[in-house]
């Protein structure tokens, strides 16, 4: 179960004591008016526990939900018994600060070994009391204090009683000792403790090293006097993980389960998106007796639906799901957004198709099956970045879009953010992806922007592919910018692509253009790049501009018209070159002419075997940005 790392790994907060200075006698002697007060108003570990009745888990037909209810509920205890365990702990010492009415301070000291600096404040704030915990690098001075744990709480007549709050920041923890704290997010708890106590825990982009997609879930516990109570779930996780592991979309599961003093309860659950279609939703009602054995299920599956056991054996007739302040289940998965992104297979363009290709095949058959197989591999890399993270439900999400993430990669120590949102234009949607590193003083950069537009028969867009912003983070072998815009209109398909300034290690930067447009009956490959044509020979090492316009027709054949110039060529010379190929990619035709300067001879283009006889060089469209320069 994915919420194994929120309630482990997110928590680790190594307030070793034995650090304290020691506290003088002036320190010491308000201790038993004052600063007890402080003390005994803040919650403890043992008011802030909810109990769920338990059972024996061996027996045979244990209420899968109820296992369920038990297991998260017994593992946000001990989370939160582990944060109300340190604020107790550090309040037993005497402060090392204190004016015995109004603040403590316990602090600053240091763990043998730790890279971090550590210290505690509780102060008296009207009919309550606000507490902070904070750290900094132990070779830093205060001024680099952030806070880790923050929290209020008003005290209520009785042993431990109150209501308050507290947020607990992985990602600040982690900053300071990222040996200690290895997760990122934020946790919120809010409780509630009198003879009906509450307890509703928050985890907020939660993400650890052994699950890098970030988890938001929320909680909620409530134990009446009596000791029935409520569980209210809500998380974006995988309910196939253990059955298919191809059906790897996170679904949003909805869970609320209700038990009765003795034990008998009831759980209602909801799972919608991720892998379910669109529309569909998984419905179960599970009930359980005081032996903690299934008395009665009912599951729904679109139009199927299954149900055993006695109905009227429920502790709870009525179905009832989880409801959060502020949180719309609608909204927590935009199916018209996850939609408007462009779908990788879709844009792939199809090498030049040849069923059966001889051994030595044609040198601009291979050019292009080469070029338009490296360019889908490029488009489909950027894309990967965008559609990986969206498989997912969003974190949040508004009128204007959604957003997905953060993600991370634990090797590379970066996460990854990505922003889906409707423009202005009707049917036009926008996407960013952005990284950030963990660095306390590192900013989101943006990786790839882009923007799609849908259609019936397909869609349309473009996007702008940042190396310089993936060199920054990771290895890579270039630098420069990748924009490209890519259409799919029913059978046909365009893809339009410019490299500006791209440099593979310290190679000098190049441009390069490519165009690529295809249909039933055949396509085209329009490239303009720089090319060394005289094979590494080291006297003529310089480079040539090499343009062309390849064709093809599907099960017939192809031919290329290429334009060379500069590099070697001396006084503007150029090289003009035709060659043509059958259905089996077998050269049938080469000529080839060398053009002095001003000079437009043209090679025979009436060769065997060639698909077309007119010379044509390439032409490519500009990009959207081209054009408004324009």
């Amino acid at each position: 179960m994915r919420t194994r790392l929120l309630l482990t790994a997110a928590l680790a907060l190594p307030f070793g004591l034995t650090g304290c200075d020691d506290t003088t006698d002036d320190a010491a002697t308000p201790e038993a008016s004052g600063v007890t007060a402080m003390k005994q108003a803040l919650p403890s570990a043992e008011a802030m526990t909810i109990d769920l009745p338990s059972g024996n888990f061996q027996v045979a037909q244990q209420a899968t939900f109820y296992a369920f209810t038990w297991g998260i509920t017994t593992s946000v205890n001990g989370f939160v018994r582990n944060i109300s365990n340190v604020v107790e702990d550090i309040v037993e010492l005497p402060p090392t600060e204190t004016d015995g009415a109004t603040y403590a301070v316990w602090g600053p000291w240091t763990e043998p070994l730790s890279p971090a600096t550590w210290r505690v404040r509780v102060d008296a704030v009207g009919d309550g009391f606000d507490y902070v915990v904070q750290a900094w690098p132990k070779e830093a001075d205060e001024a680099a204090a952030v806070d880790v744990l923050r929290g209020q709480h008003t005290p209520r007549p009785g042993a431990r009683r109150g209501v308050g709050s507290w947020t607990y920041d992985l990602t600040a923890a982690r900053s300071v000792d990222p040996i200690a704290h290895d997760a990122l997010g934020t946790v919120e708890v809010a409780y509630d403790l009198a003879d009906t106590r509450s307890l509703e825990v928050t985890f907020t982009e939660v993400q650890g090293p052994h699950d890098p997609l970030a988890t938001s879930t929320l909680y909620r516990y409530t134990e009446a006097a009596d000791r029935a109570g409520t569980f209210d779930f809500v998380s974006n996780l995988d309910i196939h993980a253990d059955d298919d592991p191809t059906l790897d979309r996170r679904e949003l599961l909805q869970v609320r389960a209700r038990w009765l003093p003795e034990g008998p309860g009831r759980a209602d659950v909801l799972a919608t998106h991720g892998d379910l279609p669109a529309g569909t939703t998984a419905d179960i009602v599970e009930c359980w007796g005081d032996a903690f054995t299934r008395s009665y299920a009912h599951f729904e599956y679109g139009a199927w639906s299954q149900e055993e056991g006695d109905a009227t054996l429920c502790a709870y007739a009525e179905r009832e799901l989880p409801t959060f302040a502020d949180f719309d289940p609608d909204a927590f998965a935009d199916a018209e957004l996850i939609e408007a992104l462009p779908q990788i297979d879709e844009l792939e363009p199809p090498v030049a198709p040849v069923e059966d290709p001889v051994a030595e095949t044609a040198i601009y058959y291979r050019v292009a099956t080469n070029i338009i197989a490296g360019l889908s591999d490029q488009v489909a890399g950027v894309l990967s970045i965008v559609t990986n993270v969206t498989r997912n439900p969003p974190n949040a999400c508004d009128a204007r879009g959604c957003i997905w993430g953060p993600w991370t990669d634990w090797t590379t120590r970066t996460s990854f953010l990505v922003t889906v949102g409707r423009t202005e234009t009707e049917g036009l949607f926008g996407y960013r992806a952005q990284v950030k590193q963990f660095a306390a003083d590192a900013e989101w950069q943006t990786l790839v922007e882009g923007a799609y537009v849908e259609s019936a028969e397909g869609g349309q867009g473009g996007f702008v592919f940042d190396y310089d912003v993936l060199a920054s983070f990771q290895p890579v072998a270039y630098t420069g910018r990748f924009r490209a815009e890519y259409a799919r209109m029913g059978e046909q398909g365009a893809l339009n692509v410019r490299f500006d300034q791209v440099a593979e290690g310290d190679a000098a930067p190049i441009d390069a253009r490519y165009f690529v447009a295809h249909g039933p009956e055949g396509g085209v490959l329009d490239l303009g790049i720089p090319a060394d044509i005289d094979n590494g020979n080291a006297e003529r090492a310089a480079v040539e501009d090499l343009e062309a316009r390849v064709r093809w027709a599907n099960g017939v054949g192809g031919v290329a018209d290429a334009l060379v110039s500069g590099g070697d060529l001396q006084d503007g010379a150029t090289i003009a070159a035709v060659e043509c190929w059958d259905a089996r990619a077998a050269q049938t035709h080469f000529d080839f002419a060398l053009r002095p300067a001003g000079a437009d001879t043209l090679p025979d283009t009436m060769g065997p075997g060639c698909v077309a006889t007119d010379w044509q060089p390439p032409e490519f469209p500009p990009l959207s940005d081209e054009r408004d320069a324009e």
